[in-house]
């Protein structure tokens, strides 16, 4: 049995990976597998995606480097044992929620922008 046409249109369309990557990013936080398969689907895909759709990869890429680069010395700062300090232990748990904020709102701003199918106005940008 094959499916309807309109589920089979949007089973092809080029935007499922791209929002599905969003979604994936969006806990990248909470486990590292998830920005790993989402990392995996974009090298996977992006050579043959349209223009507008490459600057959504591209700033994927940007939000899954730039989150792990700065998760993995958080988290490892905030395992030594020079965590003892409130202060510093206090510090370093603002800077990882400060970075859940950053990956949560650029995933949310990328989502929007590809459910409307709009191309990221700056994809190698640091902020949203």
């Amino acid at each position: 049995m094959t499916p309807p046409a309109a589920a089979r249109t949007k089973l092809s369309d080029t935007t499922i990976i791209p929002i599905v990557n969003y979604l994936l990013l969006f806990f990248l936080i909470v486990g590292g597998i998830s920005g790993v398969i989402a990392i995996t689907l974009i090298y996977l895909f992006q050579d043959e995606a349209p223009d507008w759709l490459k600057t959504h990869y591209a700033f994927q890429k940007k939000t899954f480097w730039v989150g792990i680069g700065a998760f993995v010395p958080l988290v490892v700062l905030l395992t030594s044992p020079i965590m003892s300090s409130m202060v510093l232990g206090g510090l370093v748990l603002i800077l990882v929620f400060g970075l859940f904020l950053w990956i949560v709102g650029r995933s949310t701003v990328g989502f929007n922008h590809v459910f409307h199918k709009r191309p990221i106005p700056n994809p190698k940008s640091w902020l949203i």
